[in-house]
Formats: C-alpha cells, sequence, structure tokens
C-alpha cells in the first residue's frame, strides 16, 4: 500500500487545519444576513434532528458502511436553499462532535468539509436555476455533484487521519458504495420533490418505501457477507492445501528445502513490478508453489543424486513439468496455475520444454516464474556445488535475456534485486522466505 509522502502530509494537514476552518468561519458569516429564527427555526430543528437521527442508522454494504443524512442535507438544500442546510450541517456536525467527543480540529475539518460541499452544491443548484434548466435535470446533475464533491473532499480527510494516498483514497470511495450512496441522494431528492409538490404527508409512502428497501437489501447483503466468507473460508484452505503440497515437494528433494516458497516469493515480486493486479500476482505467486509439483512422480534416486545427470535421468526429470500438468488438469482444480507447472521450462528462443514454446507464446505468468526458478537455482547451495554469488547469478539472467528469459522480466527482477537490502535478501535466498507470512499478504 502506498503512503502519504512529507509534501501531501504538508497539503493535507493545512487543508484540513487551515482551508476547512476557514471556509466554516466565512460560510457561517456568510449565512447570518440570512438567518429567519421565526421562519427557519422548525425546519432547523427538523432538519437538525433528522441528520443526527440519520448518522444512528447507519446503511450497510458489502464494501462501505453509508447513512442518509447526506440524502437530507440535500433534500433541505432543494426545498429551503443551501442557508438552511449550511445551519443543519453545522448545528449536526457539533452536536456528533460533543457526543463522540471528537476534538475541536477534527469537528472544525468535518464541518468544513461538509460545508464546502453544501456551498459548492448550492452555488451549482443557483446556475441551474438560472439557465432554466428542467427540474428533473437538474436534480440529477445536483446529486452528481454532491456525490462527487463530497467524495474527493471526505478523501482528503481519510488520507490525512489513514496515511494513505489521496488518490488511492478517492479511488476506493468511488468503488466502494458509490452506487448505494448516489441511490440515497436520489430518495432524498424524492423526497423533496414530494414534500414541494404535496406537503409533509407525502414522505409516509416515501419513508414506508425506503424502510422496505433498507430491510430487502440488508438481508441481500448480510446473504453475500455470509457467502463472501465462505469464499474466504476456501480461499484459505486452497491456500493452505497449496502450501502443504509445495512443502511435501520439496521433503522429497533434500537439496532445495524451501525452493517453492522462494521462486513464488520473486515471481510475485516482479508480477507486482511490472503493474499486474493484486489478483494476478497472487495467481503467480501460487504458480510458483506449485511449479515443481510433478516432481511427485520422479524417482528418488534421480531426484536426489548427488552427482552430474546423465542424459537419460535428465530426460526423466524433464517430464516433471508434463507430470505436474497432468496431475493438476485431472484434479479439475487450479487451472489457472497450469501454465506455471507445465511451461516454466520453456524458453524465449524456442529451445525449452516440453513444447518449445517460443516468445509471447509462453504464457506470462510461466515466463516469470522461469526467471525466479532459475535465479533460485543458481544461488542455492547443492551437494556437488556451492550457490552462485547474487551478482553473478544476476549476470547470467543479463546474458539470458533475449534468449533464455524474457528481456523486460529480467530488466525488472534484476532491478528488484539489486534495490533489496543486502540483509534482506540474504534472509531470503538462505531461508525458506517465510512462506506462512507471504500467504497472510495474498490473503489480504
Amino acid at each position: 500500500m502506498q503512503v502519504n509522502t512529507q509534501g501531501d502530509k504538508l497539503l493535507q494537514r493545512l487543508i484540513i487545519h487551515a482551508v476547512f476552518p476557514a471556509v466554516v468561519i466565512f460560510m457561517v458569516l456568510l449565512a447570518l444576513p440570512y438567518w429567519e429564527p421565526k421562519s427557519h427555526l422548525p425546519v432547523l430543528v427538523a432538519f437538525t434532528l433528522l441528520t443526527i437521527i440519520c448518522s444512528f442508522a447507519p446503511f450497510r454494504t458489502p464494501d462501505a458502511t453509508l447513512t442518509l443524512n447526506n440524502a437530507v442535507i440535500l433534500s433541505g438544500l432543494l426545498l429551503w436553499g443551501e442557508w438552511v442546510a449550511v445551519w443543519s450541517c453545522l448545528l449536526e456536525v457539533i452536536i456528533l462532535g460533543f457526543l463522540f467527543r471528537s476534538s475541536v480540529a477534527r469537528t472544525m475539518a468535518n464541518a468544513g468539509q461538509m460545508l464546502s460541499t453544501v456551498w459548492i452544491v448550492g452555488w451549482v443548484h443557483t446556475c441551474l436555476q438560472a439557465l432554466h434548466v428542467p427540474w428533473a435535470i437538474s436534480d440529477l446533475l445536483l446529486i452528481l455533484a454532491y456525490w462527487l464533491v463530497n467524495t474527493l473532499l471526505c478523501a482528503i480527510l481519510i488520507a490525512f487521519y489513514s496515511g494513505v494516498l489521496w488518490t488511492t483514497a478517492v479511488k476506493n470511495m468511488l468503488t466502494r458504495g458509490s452506487a448505494t450512496y448516489i441511490m440515497l441522494l436520489i430518495i432524498g431528492g424524492m423526497g423533496a420533490r414530494l414534500v414541494d409538490h404535496y406537503g409533509v404527508l407525502a414522505l409516509i409512502p416515501l419513508v414506508a418505501a425506503f424502510v422496505i428497501i433498507s430491510i430487502v437489501l440488508r438481508q441481500y447483503y448480510e446473504s453475500i457477507h455470509k457467502l463472501a466468507q465462505k469464499m474466504d473460508e476456501i480461499k484459505s484452505f486452497n491456500h493452505k492445501f497449496l502450501t502443504a503440497m509445495a512443502a511435501s515437494i520439496d521433503a522429497r528433494d533434500h537439496y532445495t528445502s524451501g525452493h517453492s516458497q522462494r521462486v513464488a516469493h520473486w515471481g510475485r515480486e516482479i508480477a507486482r513490478a511490472i503493474g499486474l493486479s493484486e489478483e494476478k500476482a497472487a495467481e503467480v505467486y501460487f504458480g510458483g508453489i506449485l511449479h515443481d509439483i510433478g516432481k511427485i512422480g520422479i524417482e528418488d534416486q534421480i531426484l536426489n543424486k548427488r552427482g552430474k545427470l546423465t542424459p537419460e535421468e535428465y530426460d526423466k526429470i524433464k517430464q516433471h513439468t508434463v507430470i505436474g500438468y497432468d496431475i493438476i488438469l485431472q484434479a479439475g482444480m487450479f487451472h489457472e496455475l497450469l501454465p506455471a507447472i507445465r511451461s516454466h521450462h520453456e524458453r524465449i528462443d524456442g529451445k525449452g520444454y516440453p513444447d518449445g514454446l517460443a516468445g509471447e507464446e509462453i504464457p506470462l505468468m510461466a515466463r516469470i516464474l522461469a526467471i525466479s526458478d532459475a535465479f533460485d537455482a543458481m544461488v542455492a547451495d547443492r551437494p556437488y556445488r556451492k550457490g552462485l554469488p547474487v551478482e553473478e547469478a544476476l549476470q547470467e539472467i543479463s546474458r539470458g535475456a533475449g534468449t533464455q528469459f524474457d528481456a523486460e522480466l529480467a530488466y525488472h527482477f534484476i532491478r528488484i534485486i539489486r534495490e533489496l537490502p543486502r540483509d534482506e535478501l540474504e534472509t531470503i535466498i538462505r531461508q525458506n522466505a517465510q512462506p506462512q507470512r507471504h500467504l497472510q499478504e495474498v490473503a489480504r
């Protein structure tokens, strides 16, 4: 996960501790001339109470927890203008800050963010009215404006207090719960129009519909949550099963303990370096875990031979790619890992085995693992030779770029190794790369 730089932190601190509080003071001063206690007080009290009540009735989705308070604020803006919305927002934040014992700085930041949203959306509302935009289109544009502005400004608070990049916070907010959030704003807009045309009693069927929708969606999301839990349990079992299989493979070859985990680790690092998603990087990782599963079908005397293999023995060793492929194919599971198992000994120049594939005919996962497999084989100690120094192994990778290995992937791998602290690199090479830790990283 990428985190904020010092520059990001400084800018966010300036916005949160200076700009947002300044917005609060500025908006209050602007709103004072529009304050009419006799006409606005009942409305203000009602809307403030509604927003507070909604804050204590969260609407949970699989990806986010939302409340209706923004829908209430939007409806207040549509019915009575931005200044009623400003005062209800301000009172809501102050009361909630007191109830939750928030610091003055955080309360001011929350108030500034909400008032900024209301002011910007209120300005858009004024412009749309001046342009005589039909109310249906105007409401839709206001809903989208409220959602977008509120998301962008909330992301500043989230980025500052959680330490993630602002762009990451924005991406998470846009992809998690946005559809439900927009639906809630639409409900707020519908409520405003119904009250405007038919009076307060029009809220009764709307509230009833919302309650029904809430119950149905809550049951739906709970069922999705339970299904997701089951899927996580299955995924966790698969991960443990794959790791156990890798351990059993390595146990048969006394001189390559931890090889599969190290190959998997370096493979995932390459996948991340070239910009693959975490899901694809995880597939590469588990492809590395199982890449040598076919060694189960190789005789122990060949697998653990101390001396040089005869041509016949080497031919048998090469069969582990096909044996492993057939095992997984017949098992009917982990089919996404088949390229890693069958093709990790293919070469870019077409001189590899078992199929003599060349260039991009070789699946990307196999091209990645060919490099991490070769590197670990070179630097690991064997009974008949000492492991190569890291720099010498990297030179071999570099010499093989474009013939044995994918040149671009080789470049990324060499960069990864050279940028890694020497003590951390040696720990991974000489030990088992702590597979359980890496397993937990993938699960997250």
